[in-house]
């Protein structure tokens, strides 16, 4: 369910970005989990855009003549530290990579990130220290009211929900990291799982069949 005013906590957090964020009153409501609709905001429509230029830039996989492997992890991170919240040491982001707006997104030391990742970062997404997250998996903050009549009655807007992977945790291939959800350190998830609550911290492999499936 959409929060009825403003989180000034998550704005705090968001304020911590090393990058640009395109503060305005949509946007303040969208990372609080308001209902929100970015594509009426000029500004915001804008720095979409800009993102969406930027990771271009990053999934450039052209290989000059003379590259390496450290060399195209280097061009990539360059670009990523421009793009990302925050973006700790040692890590590696493999292309194709999808994010929304970038800003929101939080990232520790010594993480791995495989090929085909999206992160819809409508809020804030906390990524610890020693993560790993296999390909194609998706990290989702925004979703809808589930109810018909409450979508109408709130004009086809959506809201999102912080998603939290704290440090140590593997994110298996394909994995579905819904809204809202706090995956506990040390957890490991298993490929194809679609998690809809939190996971507790040290969690052994989790099938798909033993976690929440949305229905």
């Amino acid at each position: 369910m959409a929060t009825s005013s403003k989180d000034l906590v998550i704005i705090d957090v968001v304020k911590q970005s090393e990058v640009p964020v395109p503060w305005c009153d949509e946007f303040e409501k969208m990372i609080s989990g308001m209902h929100f609709s970015a594509g009426k905001v000029q500004k915001l429509v804008q720095h979409k855009i800009a993102m969406m230029r930027q990771m271009r830039l990053f999934n450039d996989e052209s290989i000059p003549d003379d590259a390496t492997l450290s060399s195209l992890t280097s061009r990539r991170m360059l670009i990523a530290r421009g793009l990302l919240g925050k973006l700790g040491a040692n890590i590696n982001i493999e292309p194709p990579f999808f994010l929304t707006w970038g800003c929101n997104i939080f990232v520790g030391d010594q993480v791995y990130i495989n090929r085909g990742v999206s992160i819809y970062d409508n809020a804030p997404v906390t990524i610890g220290d020693r993560v790993l997250i296999g390909p194609d998996v998706c990290i989702c903050t925004g979703t809808h009211d589930a109810h018909p009549q409450a979508r109408r009655e709130a004009h086809g807007t959506s809201f999102a929900l912080p998603i939290w992977i704290e440090s140590d945790c593997w994110i298996g291939a394909r994995a579905t990291i819904l809204p809202g959800v706090r995956i506990g350190q040390g957890a490991t998830v298993a490929a194809g799982a679609v998690v809809t609550k939190n996971v507790e911290p040290g969690a052994p492999t989790l099938k798909p069949s033993e976690l929440s499936i949305l229905r």
